[in-house]
């Protein structure tokens, strides 16, 4: 794999568990954010364990399991108790990283980051990108959650949006020592995708050309390879 594919991470969203391991073994991305919340059987024990036997597939990439709520716009909609306990099984199953929400109180917290799994913490606002200082305020809150990775992402209005929330990158580095994805969302916010990588952040994500993106302003697997040719990363 090429330095430049191990940068891409490939968002699964999927309503079935059908064909799961092409996605799970696919060409040319180093990861695999799979929105366990998108599954159908999500809500049930054996929806659940029927999805996560993929993980035991040898030749599979490094997997970030993800389940958002509701209220960042996900599609799991049972108690958070209940989500809480999906992710720990999914830590349990093997997968290497889990995406959790920034307003998560530390006894949530906690047992996630003692786990196996590596911690991505999460932030996104859907509405807009604030001002530099909130931005900045809002890292420096991720940085004291204990994550191996903070991950932030805002709506982009302007073209101004992308800059206050790409230097963020370099900021969380510096101030934190935090290794930090930082970029926005919509059709505004979409080369900051890019930029993102090239201001340091681990990974970036895209959609597969078959599914749904995740969020708005994603580009496909084979569009990033391209960019990332294109400008020489890898």
């Amino acid at each position: 794999m090429s330095l430049a594919h191990s940068l891409i991470c490939g968002c699964l969203m999927r309503e079935s568990t059908e064909d799961t391991a092409r996605f799970l073994e696919y060409p040319g991305i180093g990861l695999v954010e799979w929105r366990l919340d998108a599954l159908h059987g999500i809500h049930t024990r054996n929806g659940l364990d029927e999805a996560l036997a993929g993980l035991s597939l040898p030749g599979r990439h490094p997997v970030i399991a993800t389940v958002r709520p509701e209220r960042f716009r996900g599609g799991f909609r049972g108690t958070e108790e209940a989500r809480i306990r999906a992710l720990e099984r999914t830590v349990r199953a093997g997968a290497e990283w889990i995406d959790l929400e920034d307003d998560l109180p530390e006894d949530v917290l906690s047992p996630f980051r003692d786990s196996a799994a590596r911690v991505v913490i999460s932030h996104h606002d859907f509405d807009g990108t604030p001002a530099s200082d909130p931005l900045k305020h809002r890292v420096e809150h991720l940085a004291t959650l204990g994550a191996h990775v903070l991950k932030i992402a805002t709506y982009a209005r302007t073209v101004e949006d992308n800059l206050r929330v790409l230097e963020l990158i370099p900021f969380a580095r510096k101030q934190f020592g935090a290794e930090t994805i930082a970029f926005c969302m919509g059709p505004t916010g979409r080369w900051s995708r890019l930029a993102c990588l090239l201001m340091g952040s681990p990974w970036t994500y895209v959609r597969f050309p078959e599914l749904p993106a995740s969020a708005p302003g994603q580009f496909t697997v084979a569009q990033m390879q391209t960019l990332l040719e294109i400008v020489g990363a890898g």
